[in-house]
């Protein structure tokens, strides 16, 4: 059984799953060399793979980088958001393990719990 992190981005200003949000999957090498992974909208549905390990190689350091801004422009809203995109850092360290990453976003903040 692989080793898999799921996570789900949510709107706290409309109440609702980010749909169509974009972001980027980066894996931190040594600590410093940054790869990025992916880069993709996140599609309708609740929970999306961010990484799935099948060998030890595999685990590692990650970001996954969400693009705030973005999504909020598109609602026309002048809505005023404060960082353009949310930098957050994770790990996926056990093969046996399946671990999920929610994401709340408002246009000044996120919050994440795992």
């Amino acid at each position: 059984m692989p080793g898999k992190m799921t996570f789900n981005v949510y709107d706290d200003v409309h109440k609702k799953n980010a749909e169509g949000i974009e972001y980027d999957l980066w894996r931190i090498n040594n600590g410093k060399d940054r790869v990025n992974m992916k880069h993709e909208k996140l599609a309708v549905g609740n929970s999306h793979v961010l990484v799935e390990a099948n060998k030890e190689e595999e685990l590692g350091t990650f970001e996954v980088v969400i693009y705030a801004k973005d999504y909020f422009d598109r609602f026309n809203e002048n809505i005023e958001v404060k960082n353009s995109r949310y930098v957050i850092p994770f790990g996926v360290k056990d093969l046996s393990k399946d671990y999920h990453l929610n994401i709340h976003i408002s246009p000044d903040s996120y919050t994440c719990t795992l």
